[in-house]
């Protein structure tokens, strides 16, 4: 498999994990890089990962096993 680039406009970084979003439930999920390319959903490098936020009054749910 080909390595993919982290979505973040301007950033040539490995991908990482994998972001997914809710308008409707104000949620956020964060977890480790999926295994195929899905365009409802963002991958992001190492930084972008940590850095994550999100709107206020949003949740994050983070896969307890990435490791960054």
């Amino acid at each position: 498999m080909r390595d993919r680039l982290c979505s973040k406009v301007g950033c040539a970084r490995e991908a990482v994990s994998t972001l997914t979003h809710d308008y409707g439930d104000q949620m956020a999920a964060i977890g480790p890089l999926a295994g195929k390319l899905d365009p409802h959903a963002h991958d992001l490098c190492a930084i972008h990962t940590e850095r994550l936020s999100v709107p206020k009054g949003w949740v994050v749910v983070r896969h307890e096993t990435l490791q960054v």
